[in-house]
């Protein structure tokens, strides 16, 4: 029986996997591991921060930027 719960949890789990690092529609799971160009695009992110280049704002677990004439690092209105 311990078994058959202990199965039924595992496969419940596994099933939420990728949706664990979607939180909303705007953000997911940061990548730390991603290597970004240092070329000088700035975008305003769905967080409302101002990053060098889309690959920055990605990296960060940004899903939707745009483009802006703002500094990197500061405050932006994305909508």
């Amino acid at each position: 029986m311990r078994f058959l719960i202990l199965l039924a949890f595992i496969a419940f789990a596994s099933c939420n996997e990728t949706q664990d690092d979607v939180i909303g529609d705007c953000f997911v799971a940061p990548d730390p591991e991603r290597v970004c160009t240092e070329e000088a695009e700035p975008v305003c992110a769905c967080n409302d921060l101002v990053y060098s280049n889309s690959c920055y704002a990605e990296k960060a677990g940004n899903l939707k930027w745009k483009s802006t004439n703002k500094n990197p690092g500061e405050n932006c209105d994305y909508e």
